[in-house]
């Protein structure tokens, strides 16, 4: 079928929304859709080569990027992270225009948002009036009030970022017309399913939104070392954005009784960094923690693997890949029992706490550690349901299945579901 993608953020050498765009594009075209996709010029050099080293493939032969530009003062506010919702209005605005024209020429069958996948952002290309199919979306989330002191720039980061996203849902028309003319939303985590329904969506499903290369997970557990006479190595791996919790997990490891040995290993850097040497001194942890700054990619696979227990609590995220990386490796969680984390952990994976007060989640936390600790051999069988949860989360898995999912639940969109011999080929393929 003849499908539109709208991939504002679309870049195959990018994680994070940029990498989600270019994994829709590919996976789609390989079910055998015949893809445009709308995305921004910043990603168009790498998607171009991308295209150009496999133009021989016919997945490659299928898609066809539409760049479209914004105008030049929606460019330079875009240098500043308000004048980003700027810039993305504007774009889709334009994207709408681009998508209106080449309608004309295609006739598509179905239009797919994928990024941004923020409920806030909207798309413009309800407009088209053909079905449509947006997310899985994320931006419900609201970090804890009760837990505020662990998250840096309070008003900045989240003050700020409720009331424009408040803003958006009320006065933004392509909000609640976004939301009411799609034939089906998909929503990351329950907390957005609730928003996009209080905004009118007809049909909402919530569903995964994240998947990993086949080749990056591992199908039977890695033992670790046996735990006794040896320190508990707790992971945390992500960028040091406010919202991640770093100060939090600090805050509770400083509970942990010192009969417990254990080594936290920080990987990563961001906007908060020159936070940490005081919260790792606040929590009386100099000796107990080593951070690593920023890590290339590559070796995140050996960090996962290397360790006994990863601990990300999140105040405010739709689903951190990294709680997924964390599962395909065998590698148990422990984090906080809100948003996607409380929707897409397994119970049988690691333990997630609930939120309460600052006093009582930072206990909570500290006694879970406590615990593992005191039962490693819960560490070996959290580590296996983790592997056994991951393996239905490969790319051509989640593709294929939320497109099926989504021919199941609005019959306007049945062209999506992978044709027989799609399905044949990827079940060839090996997991």
């Amino acid at each position: 079928m003849k499908l539109l993608l709208s991939a504002y953020a679309c870049n195959p050498n990018h994680g994070s929304e940029e990498g989600n765009g270019f994994n829709w594009l590919w996976e789609s075209a390989a079910l055998g859709h015949e893809v445009w996709c709308l995305t921004t010029p910043r990603g168009q050099a790498d998607l171009t080569k991308v295209l150009a080293d496999r133009a021989a493939d016919p997945i490659a032969q299928r898609i066809h990027p539409v760049y479209v530009t914004a105008p030049r003062f929606a460019e330079f506010a875009y240098r500043w992270q308000p004048g980003v919702y700027l810039h993305y209005i504007v774009w889709q605005y334009r994207a709408w225009r681009a998508a209106r024209a080449l309608d004309a020429q295609v006739n598509f069958d179905v239009v797919h948002h994928v990024t941004y996948n923020s409920l806030q952002m909207a798309s413009w290309l309800w407009r088209l009036k053909k079905p449509l199919l947006l997310g899985p979306l994320g931006g419900g989330m609201v970090a804890p009030e009760s837990l505020r002191q662990y998250l840096p720039e309070w008003f900045k980061t989240e003050t700020v970022r409720n009331f424009i996203s408040s803003l958006l849902s009320t006065f933004d028309p392509n909000v609640r017309q976004s939301m009411r003319h799609a034939a089906l939303v998909l929503t990351a985590n329950s907390d957005t399913a609730a928003l996009a329904r209080r905004l009118g969506a007809p049909k909402v499903a919530l569903t995964m939104s994240v998947a990993l290369p086949e080749s990056f997970r591992t199908t039977t557990y890695v033992p670790r070392p046996p735990l006794a006479g040896r320190e508990l190595r707790i992971l945390w791996l992500a960028r040091i954005y406010p919202r991640k919790g770093l100060h939090l997990t600090l805050a509770a490891l400083g509970q942990v009784d010192k009969r417990v040995k254990f080594h936290l290993d920080i990987m990563g850097d961001g906007p908060v960094g020159h936070l940490v040497p005081g919260w790792i001194a606040e929590a009386g942890l100099q000796d107990r923690v080593t951070w690593h700054g920023s890590v290339p990619y590559e070796t995140t696979r050996a960090a996962y693997l290397s360790h006994d227990l990863f601990m990300l609590c999140s105040l405010r995220d739709t689903y951190a890949n990294q709680y997924l990386e964390s599962m395909a490796l065998g590698l148990p969680i422990l984090t906080l029992d809100h948003h996607g984390a409380a929707d897409f952990i397994p119970a049988a994976a690691g333990i997630k706490v609930p939120v309460q007060s600052a006093e009582a989640t930072t206990a909570a936390l500290a006694r879970a550690v406590e615990h593992l600790y005191d039962h490693p051999a819960e560490l070996a069988q959290m580590g296996q349901a983790g592997i056994a949860f991951a393996t239905n989360y490969t790319l051509k898995k989640l593709v294929a299945g939320l497109y099926r999912q989504a021919a199941e639940l609005a019959p306007e969109l049945a062209g999506l579901a992978p044709a027989p011999q799609a399905l044949a080929a990827d079940a060839a393929t090996p997991a």
